[in-house]
Parts: C-alpha cells; structure tokens; sequence
C-alpha cells in the first residue's frame, strides 16, 4: 500500500518542478505555462541561466576534421 501512494504522488512531483521552472524563475502565469511547449520552456530556461548564471552552463565548439569522420 506504501509502494502505491509513492507512485501516485511522483507525477506531482515532476510536474512541480516545470511549476517552478515556469512560474517562479520565468514568471510564467498559468495559462501561458499550460499553452507553452516543453521545448520553448526549455529555451527560455536556458536563456534565464546565460542571464542569470552565466557559469552554469558550459558553451563548446567542436570542430570535427574530415580525418575523424568514420566512414562506413
């Protein structure tokens, strides 16, 4: 019985971490969060971190050269 209310409450728990992410940190109101798609809600995430953290995120290039480039 233990194992099933901790499946039940789970879904809430992700759900409220998109809550916070949209509203708090993106200031989101609920029907622009509920009509946003997740890939836009991750961009502007990530644009709230190369604001406000700049640090958190770590940009690199990568140059691949034709000699690394596996041919089949």
């Amino acid at each position: 019985m233990a194992n099933l209310k901790e499946d039940e409450s789970q879904p809430e728990l992700d759900w409220d971490f998109y809550f916070f992410i949209g509203n708090t940190l993106l200031g989101l109101k609920m029907d622009d969060f509920w009509n946003i798609t997740p890939n836009h809600l991750l961009k502007q995430f990530v644009m709230w971190l190369k604001f406000n953290a700049p640090n958190a995120l770590k940009q690199e290039k990568t140059v691949v050269t034709l000699d690394q480039t596996p041919f089949l």
